[in-house]
């Protein structure tokens, strides 16, 4: 569940408390060519859009990297899992944190930095530096500042953590 969560949160920019209120009803299984998946995912809250007008986010297989398939971890967790109609078995927010947070001990990482725009923070540098995305593509994907009147904002989502003066390396030996 949790690799489920970090991969939407992370692919669609959200924070991780918008994650948390997405339910089944939200999410579709679509073929868009024969034998192609995908899911279309209908959120029906964003900070960004607290009163609705959410275009459906698109979600694609990902054959080449399949840890970060998001196809692959919607329909992992709906053969395994199914669907719950119940508000209640849904994770609540100190909770995923807490998981977050011992998944980064898990690895030696230091948890305190942190919080709940890790994914989305995360998200849009994968967006840019690994599948090179232009700043202006990102922003309409996550439905920032269309018309960029909050530039501020955006480039701290998108630098944050990479402002940091980089460890001294080492020479290249030959």
């Amino acid at each position: 569940m949790l690799q489920l969560m970090f991969i939407t949160a992370m692919l669609l920019l959200l924070r991780f408390e918008e994650v948390l209120c997405i339910t089944w009803s939200d999410v579709q299984f679509e073929y868009y060519q024969p034998r192609r998946r995908r899911i279309r995912l209908m959120l029906p809250f964003r900070k960004t859009h607290q009163y609705g007008g959410i275009v459906p986010f698109f979600l694609y297989e990902n054959p080449e990297k399949p840890w970060m398939c998001p196809v692959r971890a919607w329909a992992a967790w709906w053969h395994h899992y199914g669907v719950s109609a119940n508000p209640h078995d849904g994770m609540t927010a100190d909770s995923f944190l807490e998981c977050f947070r011992n998944n980064l001990l898990d690895i030696s990482i230091d948890p305190r930095p942190y919080g709940t725009h890790s994914f989305c923070r995360g998200g849009c540098q994968y967006l840019a530096m690994v599948l090179r995305w232009p700043l202006r593509q990102i922003c309409t994907w996550g439905g920032w500042a269309e018309n960029f009147d909050n530039p501020g904002t955006i480039l701290s989502i998108y630098c944050h953590g990479r402002m940091r003066p980089a460890p001294a390396r080492g020479l290249l030996q030959s």
